[in-house]
């Protein structure tokens, strides 16, 4: 291990070497590589991972400030541990944000870089960012420097598009376009957001690991839509049904010259989630309004058809997680790897109902669960034991809806310290999971119910506690957010309301010892009302019980004790139905009260 990191390390700083002269060359000071695509995308294709080529880390989100001496990589909290191992031996310095005193890479720039020329893929670098540079005196210019250096670049995606039929969307495409276009009166609206695009479409791709989407753009302007991609993506029957719903098909890379024939237009976008590059070439005739995307908004709330389907395809999710729990507490771990039980829950969704799964699926035993987001490959894993704990978080993608899941699971002995924080992390969930709040709230304002019974002893995760998840979309969808720590995107301005879904998923984690994490889908919903206004609530999707062998009677509160006897309840209500008489009487015993 230790030899392919040196070899790795080697490979990393040849790479940089090369970047850094191509910088002098072009007489630019520092060069910025973050994780994303043409559309300010989370997950990205292959085709984008420069960020990987250029440091060797392979998380969802990362940022590479280069500069002609040294390159400083800068992740949150989910990464640090994952990010140390990845960029060893490449000198690679590492920023571990939400750590007292360490800068995000913008501010870091903002302090070393003034006065200096930062170079960066206007293309891939949303207009939120450069705008803060440009408004501290930081000259920046749009230069690919990368492309001709990065040799293993994957094609992009060309396969066939598919359409979900109204039983899945509720609602038409053209039900869905004439309602963005009754809301913007015939101003112009840029959408570059994968997702939205799929979204309004009612159509989905595999562009996308995991989330079925497809690269184009989409452009209201007065009363016309227009939709950039590559027509040959199209079958004859979607290319007929655009036409008739109204959508003006264009050629993908058509986008920026179109951008660049808007004049005198009142232009609404979404600068985080708008690149850099489209910002630029619009013409400063334009009157340019900075706001979350209507489509955005329109989609975070499920309408009544999606959220019968959600609610099927979370019983479809617990049956087959169900059955994965069954196998792994009843077998023996001694010569499982972590490897092992990561295609078993895998093969457990797809030979069930799930089409895919909603992300890597993220399996990590004792240690390695302090990693948030370390999953085991057939490489680099580790033995399990009739002892400990392993934590498992992993979604499907159904067409009826997208699922997300965490539980961590005994694996036999367990020292009471992990019981302890297991029945903290479990209590924190059901704390915010259990709470019900006048409507016009957002996330931050309630993100504190989750952390409360950690914060008292002086612990905290350094990450949000929830996110949205899309419909047969992103497992990650912004808004609605629960955090505290805020980033200054519009989705976080954005208040909870009735159809929204989201992840309720508080927990510990203490680097070389253990990780804990406990992950309910939550749907917020009215609960009634006064004279003092609406009251909204939530009520919980996810169907799996919560691993009882963890928990530590001294530390539940009687409170938790009846919501989780309660939740148990509604578990075994939905899904014995479905289960034969084996599995139905495991069921049982996992959802016994306490």
């Amino acid at each position: 291990m230790r030899l392919c990191a040196k070899i790795r390390g080697m490979e990393i700083k040849e790479r940089l070497a090369e970047l850094q002269a191509k910088m002098t060359e072009a007489q630019v000071d520092f060069y910025f590589i973050n994780t994303s695509d043409y559309h300010m995308s989370e997950y990205i294709s292959e085709h984008f991972k420069t960020l990987r080529y250029f440091s060797g880390f392979s998380g969802s989100l990362g940022q590479l400030v280069v500069s002609k001496h040294d390159a400083h990589l800068f992740v949150d909290g989910r990464y640090h541990t994952q990010a140390q191992k990845e960029i060893e031996g490449t000198d690679i310095i590492l920023e571990r944000l939400g750590v007292k005193g360490v800068l995000s890479a913008e501010d870091y720039l903002i302090k070393y870089a003034k006065g200096k020329v930062v170079g960066l893929d206007g293309r891939v670098v949303s207009a939120a960012l450069v705008k803060k540079l440009l408004a501290h005196k930081i000259k920046v210019e749009s230069i690919d420097l990368y492309s001709d250096l990065f040799f293993y670049l994957s094609p992009l995606n060309s396969d066939m598009l598919y359409e979900l039929a109204k039983k899945y969307t509720g609602l038409t495409r053209l039900e869905k376009l004439c309602i963005i276009k009754e809301v913007l009166h015939q101003k112009t609206m840029i959408t570059q957001n994968l997702e939205s695009v799929a979204y309004i479409l009612n159509l989905r791709g595999n562009d996308i690991a995991y989330t079925p989407v497809f690269l184009a753009n989409i452009v209201f302007n007065r009363d016309n839509v227009y939709l950039f991609i590559n027509k040959s993506r199209l079958s004859d029957q979607i290319l007929e049904g655009l036409y008739e719903d109204g959508v003006i098909v264009r050629p993908y890379e058509a986008f920026y010259d179109f951008i660049r024939s808007l004049r005198k237009e009142v232009v609404l976008l979404d600068e985080n989630k708008c690149s850099y590059e489209t910002y630029r070439l619009l013409d400063r005739s334009n009157e340019i309004h900075h706001m979350l995307g209507l489509i955005e908004e329109m989609k975070m709330v499920k309408n009544p058809i999606e959220i019968k389907n959600n609610k099927l395809a979370h019983i479809y999710d617990g049956v087959a997680m169900l059955r994965f729990m069954k196998w792994l507490k009843e077998s023996d771990k001694e010569g499982l790897t972590e490897y092992d039980v990561k295609l078993k829950v895998n093969r457990a969704r797809l030979e069930y109902k799930a089409f895919d799964l909603s992300f890597n699926t993220i399996v990590g035993y004792n240690a390695n669960a302090a990693m948030m987001h370390y999953s085991p490959t057939k490489e680099v894993n580790a033995p399990l034991h009739n002892a400990g704990i392993i934590l498992i978080d992993s979604g499907g993608q159904y067409f009826e809806g997208t699922t997300d899941i965490t539980r961590t699971f005994a694996l036999g002995e367990v020292d009471n310290e992990i019981k302890m924080y297991f029945t903290l992390v479990l209590a924190s969930m059901f704390n915010l999971a259990s709470v019900k709040f006048l409507k016009g709230l957002s996330g931050d304002k309630l993100d504190i119910l989750a952390r409360q019974y950690l914060w008292e002893r002086g612990i905290d995760y350094r990450c949000g506690t929830g996110h949205g998840v899309g419909q047969v979309l992103a497992v990650h969808e912004m808004p609605p957010n629960i955090r505290y720590r805020l980033c200054g995107n519009k989705s976080e301005e954005v208040a909870l309301k009735p159809g929204n879904i989201f992840s309720d998923e508080p927990g510990v984690y203490f680097e070389g010892k253990f990780g804990i994490r406990c992950e309910n889908l939550l749907l917020c919903k009215k609960e009634m009302e006064s004279e003092y206004g609406e009251f909204l609530g939530f009520e919980h999707l996810t169907m799996l019980p919560f691993d009882l062998d963890l928990i530590d009677l001294k530390y539940l509160d009687e409170k938790t004790r009846e919501r989780l006897n309660s939740y148990h309840q509604d578990v075994y209500k939905n899904l014995a139905p479905y289960l034969n008489e084996e599995e139905k009487a495991f069921l049982k015993k996992a959802t016994r009260s306490i």
